[in-house]
C-alpha cells in the first residue's frame, strides 16, 4: 500500500516523463482507432513529438486531433522499437474508451506495487530470512527511480517486473513437483515479455546455470532450454510478419547494431555521424531505422572497432563504471539534477547549497555500494542463493555492457541489491547484538564474582 501511494502520488503530481518518445502512443492509437497493427505514421508522430516538447509531458491523443494527420499519414511497419507496451495501452484504451494515459499510469502503479510481493517471495525462498525479505520488499515499494518509471507508459518498469517474475517462476520450477508446467509457463512469460525487453530471454537460461550445482548439468540444460523453446515459438509470428514486410530475418527487432552504434557515443566521438553520413551518401534513399540502415550500420560499427580498439576499450570501461558504482537515476524528483562535478562553487558548495540534489543524484549509487557489502558479508553464508542473484543480476547488466548503458536498463537489477542490503543489514545487526550481550554479560558478571568473595571472606 505504501509502494501504490508513493506510484500513485507520482501520478497526481509529476506525471510520466517527457523525454519518452510518441512512437509508442501513435502504434497503441493506431491499433485502436484504425486496426492497424504495428504501423506507425511519421506525420503523428511529429505532431504529438511537437506538442509533447511544448508541454513537458507526453500528450494524450484524446485531447489532439488527429483527424487530418491519420488521413494524410506517412506510414510505416515499425521493427525498431519493442511493441509490448504499446499493446498494452491500447488495450487499456480500448476497454476504457478514451486514449488517455491515466489509466495506463494507474494500472502500472498498481502492478508494480504488487512486485513488491514477489520480492519479499524470493527473497524468503532463497534464504528464508523474514526480517531481511521484508526490507528488501520496503525498499522496493520506497524505492523513488523505480516508482517514478512505474508510472511511464513505456517498456521500462515492464522489464522490471517482468524480470522479478521470471526469477519467481525458475524458483517455482526448481522447488515444484510439477517442474514441467513451470517451466512452460516461464517461457509463454518470458516470450511476451520479449516484446518488452529482449535481453528477459536470458533469464531462465542462467538461472539453470546457476543451479548447475544442485540440479547436475543434465538438468540444468532441461530447464534452461524448455523455456528458451516455448518464449522462442511465442517470437515465430512476430518473425514472420517482419520477413512479409521487410524480406529480411528479424526475430525481434531491428535496432540491434544502432545501440551498439550509438553506444560509442557514451564518450565522445564523431565516429558515430561519419557512420550515419555515410551511409546517406551510399544510400541518398535509404529510410533511417529501416533493416537496410541497421544492416549498413553494422558495417561501419565494425569497422570503427577494428579501426579504433583502444577507443572502443576506453567505451567498455565507462559502461562498467556507468552499470556500477557511477548509476544514477536523475529524474525522480525535480526534472534532474545539474552538473556535480561541474558545478560552479565546487562539490562541497554543492553538497551544501543542494542537498536534495546530491540524494538524487548519489542515491543508486549508494544503493550498488550498500548492496556490494552485503553480498560480501552473507556469500558463504548463503552461497547458493547468492550465485542465483548473481546470476540474475549479470543477465541484466552484461548485455548492456556489450552494447549501450542508459540508467533506465539498469533498474531490474535492483530488486537484487535490496535483498543483499536487507540480508547484510539483519547479519550486522545480529552480531552488534551477540557482541552487546556478550559484553553485558562480562560487565554484569564481574560484580557478582566480587560480590561472592567478600561474603566467602565475612564467613
Amino acid at each position: 500500500m505504501v509502494g501504490l501511494g508513493i506510484r500513485v502520488t507520482y501520478v497526481l503530481t509529476t506525471g510520466h516523463s517527457a523525454s519518452i518518445l510518441p512512437i509508442g502512443e501513435d502504434l497503441a492509437h493506431n491499433i485502436v482507432a484504425h486496426g492497424r497493427w504495428f504501423v506507425g505514421n511519421v506525420r503523428a508522430e511529429d505532431l504529438l513529438g511537437t506538442l509533447t516538447e511544448r508541454s513537458g509531458r507526453l500528450v494524450d491523443p484524446a485531447s489532439v486531433n488527429l483527424s487530418y494527420v491519420d488521413q494524410h499519414g506517412q506510414w510505416y511497419a515499425e521493427v525498431d522499437h519493442p511493441v509490448g507496451a504499446s499493446v498494452v495501452t491500447a488495450g487499456l484504451w480500448a476497454i476504457t474508451g478514451s486514449e488517455r494515459f491515466l489509466q495506463v499510469e494507474i494500472f502500472q502503479s498498481v502492478l508494480d506495487a504488487l512486485v513488491a510481493l514477489l520480492v519479499y517471495w524470493i527473497a524468503m525462498q532463497l534464504f528464508r530470512r523474514p526480517r531481511a525479505a521484508l526490507a528488501a520488499a520496503l525498499a522496493y515499494a520506497l524505492y523513488p527511480p523505480l516508482a517514478f518509471v512505474a508510472i511511464n507508459p513505456y517498456d521500462d518498469i515492464w522489464a522490471v517486473d517482468i524480470t522479478i517474475a521470471l526469477v519467481a517462476l525458475c524458483i517455482l520450477a526448481m522447488k515444484s513437483g510439477y517442474r514441467w508446467r513451470w517451466l512452460i509457463v516461464t517461457g509463454l512469460v518470458a516470450g511476451a515479455g520479449a516484446y518488452f525487453r529482449p535481453q528477459v530471454l536470458l533469464i531462465a537460461p542462467v538461472f539453470a546455470i546457476a543451479t548447475i550445482g544442485r540440479t547436475g548439468w543434465r538438468e540444468a540444460l532441461r530447464r534452461g532450454l524448455t523455456p528458451l523453446l516455448v518464449s522462442s515459438l511465442l517470437l515465430v509470428p512476430w518473425t514472420v510478419r517482419n520477413y512479409e514486410d521487410f524480406h529480411a530475418f528479424v526475430p525481434i527487432r531491428a535496432g540491434f547494431w544502432e545501440t551498439m552504434e550509438s553506444g560509442l557515443s557514451e564518450l565522445p566521438t564523431h565516429l558515430v555521424n561519419e557512420a550515419e553520413n555515410a551511409i546517406v551518401r551510399a544510400h541518398p534513399g535509404i529510410v533511417a531505422e529501416s533493416p537496410a540502415w541497421h544492416a549498413d550500420l553494422k558495417h561501419y560499427f565494425l569497422q570503427a572497432v577494428e579501426q579504433h580498439p583502444v577507443f572502443y576499450l576506453e567505451v567498455l570501461a565507462h559502461r562498467v563504471l556507468l552499470a556500477t558504482v557511477l548509476a544514477n537515476e536523475t529524474r525522480w524528483m525535480h526534472g534532474g539534477t545539474g552538473a556535480v562535478l561541474g558545478y560552479s562553487g565546487g562539490l562541497l558548495a554543492f553538497v551544501v547549497e543542494r542537498p536534495l540534489e546530491l540524494l538524487e543524484f548519489a542515491l543508486p549509487n549508494v544503493v550498488f555500494l550498500l548492496a556490494m557489502l552485503g553480498l560480501g558479508l552473507t556469500w558463504r553464508r548463503w552461497r547458493e542463493g547468492n550465485a542465483i542473484l548473481v546470476a540474475v543480476v549479470l543477465s541484466v547488466l552484461v548485455p548492456y555492457l556489450a552494447m549501450h548503458v542508459e540508467e533506465r536498463y539498469l533498474l531490474p537489477a535492483f530488486f537484487a541489491y535490496f535483498i543483499w542490503i536487507g540480508l547484510g543489514a539483519e547479519l550486522a545487526i545480529g552480531r552488534i547484538r551477540r557482541r552487546s550481550g556478550r559484553h553485558a554479560h562480562t560487565a554484569g558478571s564481574v560484580p557478582n564474582s566480587r560480590a561472592t568473595s567478600a561474603t566467602a571472606g565475612l564467613a
